[in-house]
């Protein structure tokens, strides 16, 4: 991976963190994540507009855009229920890794992306970070409890929202070859937005005038946070393969783990911190890996 790609993917990760925070201490999941999508779609809007007139867009790019759209759109629904029912210290690792165990297996299967034996390496450590995460202090032998917390409302939501996070990875990286980044990531804000407001208005037509009163603010820097940390990714994936990019971006669980305890007062304590240093260890053997 070279170094403008890692830091590419660095700020990606303290990015998305960030909004997934400001999304989990919200009231109304749903309608805080559908209005900060609105203000995500419309942050860069005007720039996507005229790389489009510039570059040109045909019938296969709107495609692809369309098929993103609809994968973020999807996502967002899922992400939002996860915080619904859980701990952002417990969904947001479990989801980032399950994408991490499936994007590189996918990219080696879909889109013949050789993945070295130093790159297993890291993935591994990021992978062992992730499952450590879900083991409890007081209980340090029963290295089975992460997978009863995937048979959970929550974990299962948590499990969905990775699968949907490494289907959206693998498609968006080959939609690169149709799309410029700034256009394919309007295409996914959109979508994004379009779908989840559609749902919040549905479900909780208050509940988005609530949280526009009592947060508008972070429902701004969230639909920023949104914005800048998937256009930090699609750049990313133009000087570097998907299977490298999206277990670095993992590092950000760290930070999800870190602010879910430390600000939230989740549970296990410094545990779960202490656990996702092995996440760095292994984003730093990625990120070294030919």
């Amino acid at each position: 991976m070279t170094a403008a790609a890692l830091v590419l993917v660095l700020g990606s990760a303290f990015c998305h963190a960030s909004w997934n925070f400001l999304l989990k201490r919200s009231e109304h999941k749903l309608a805080f994540l559908g209005s900060a999508g609105v203000v995500g779609a419309l942050t860069l809007v005007g720039p996507a507009i005229l790389v489009a007139a510039i570059d040109g867009i045909g019938v296969k790019a709107i495609a692809f855009g369309c098929v993103t759209a609809t994968l973020h759109g999807v996502y967002g629904l899922s992400l939002a229920r996860g915080y619904r029912l859980g701990d952002l210290s417990s969904v947001y690792p479990v989801s980032r890794g399950v994408g991490l165990a499936i994007i590189p297996i996918g990219a080696a299967l879909l889109l013949d992306e050789h993945i070295s034996a130093v790159a297993v390496l890291g993935i591994g450590m990021i992978a062992a970070g992730v499952y450590a995460l879900h083991i409890q202090p007081h209980a340090v032998r029963d290295i089975a409890a992460p997978l009863r917390v995937l048979n959970q409302p929550a974990g299962r939501t948590a499990l969905t929202t990775g699968v949907l996070i490494a289907s959206y990875s693998l498609w968006d990286k080959n939609a690169l070859d149709e799309v410029s980044p700034v256009v394919l990531n309007q295409f996914a804000m959109t979508g994004h937005a379009l779908i989840t407001t559609t749902a919040a208005a549905r479900i909780s037509p208050g509940g988005v005038r609530w949280e526009w009163r009592s947060r508008g603010w972070s429902i701004v820097a969230a639909g920023i946070l949104i914005q800048l940390a998937y256009l930090l990714v699609l750049l990313a994936l133009q000087t570097s393969r998907v299977g490298y990019i999206a277990p670095s971006r993992e590092i950000g669980i760290v930070f999800g783990a870190t602010l879910g305890v430390v600000l939230l007062g989740e549970g296990f304590g410094l545990w779960r911190v202490w656990a996702s240093l092995a996440i760095v260890a292994g984003v730093v053997v990625l990120a070294v890996a030919p």
